[in-house]
């Protein structure tokens, strides 16, 4: 409700005073015109904002969080991911994209690591298209069936120890040889993430500056409790110790 209504107010004060020089996402949508002049309605524009507010930005700072979380508990981890940053980026300089897709191998292992122990979209609707038999179940065409990444990433014939934090499960060859749809942080086939590489730079360009900068430690005693609606997050927060890099 509270979003709701800051979303409306903001749609009705962009229809009010609009500013052709604006450039965002919900200045688009608003200014946006089909061929016979149709525009969208106030309604349409607010599905669109919440579905980029949850899918484009609470899963990203999820998967950032649980990042750090883990790689305060593995420092072997972190050294060697900050190893691999000194070696490749110019001390302090934010990477380029061609670097962060091409040339830090092992925060691609790190990232996917993160991504199977805490898928932020954790659970998919699915909608059968046809009868079918599975597991000894008949499903009907037409019956909603859902899948769980969280639980499926998490089968110990496919990822022995899985519980475990371990980034070199995903060395280029591991991952080549994973069953189809073992792993599936952003879905797959012809429903896959729209946004799954622009979420994968995000991530790993956000945690690359953020290890440039700063350690996350965490709190001696503390525990960490995973809430599950509607993206992965940690339960009432997650407080860790901010301090400036050595």
């Amino acid at each position: 409700a509270v979003l709701d209504r800051i979303v409306y107010e903001e749609i009705e004060r962009r229809r009010a005073a609009p500013e052709s020089d604006r450039l965002d996402i919900l200045s688009l949508l608003v200014s946006a015109r089909g061929e016979h002049g149709e525009r969208f309605t106030d309604s349409e524009i607010r599905d669109q904002v919440m579905t980029l507010m949850f899918a484009g930005h609470d899963t990203s700072t999820s998967t950032v969080t649980f990042a750090l979380w883990e790689l305060a508990h593995h420092p072997d981890v972190l050294e060697r991911l900050c190893d691999e940053q000194d070696r490749i980026l110019a001390a302090g300089a934010p990477p380029t994209i061609d670097q962060l897709e091409k040339e830090l191998p092992y925060l691609d292992m790190v990232v996917d690591e993160v991504l199977r122990l805490y898928p932020p979209a954790w659970i998919g609707p699915r909608r059968a298209v046809r009868d079918f038999d599975w597991g000894g179940y008949q499903v009907p065409k037409g019956a909603y069936v859902n899948y769980c990444s969280w639980a499926s990433h998490r089968l110990p014939e496919v990822f022995p120890d899985p519980e475990a934090f371990v980034p070199e499960r995903f060395t280029r060859e591991r991952k080549a040889a994973l069953p189809r749809g073992a792993y599936v942080p952003f879905g797959g086939g012809r429903r896959v993430c729209i946004g799954k590489r622009f979420g994968l730079i995000e991530v790993k360009l956000v945690t690359t500056m953020l290890l440039q900068r700063l350690r996350a430690d965490a709190l001696p005693g503390r525990t960490m409790t995973v809430r599950q609606m509607p993206t992965l997050s940690p339960l009432g927060g997650l407080k860790m110790r901010i301090g400036q890099r050595a």
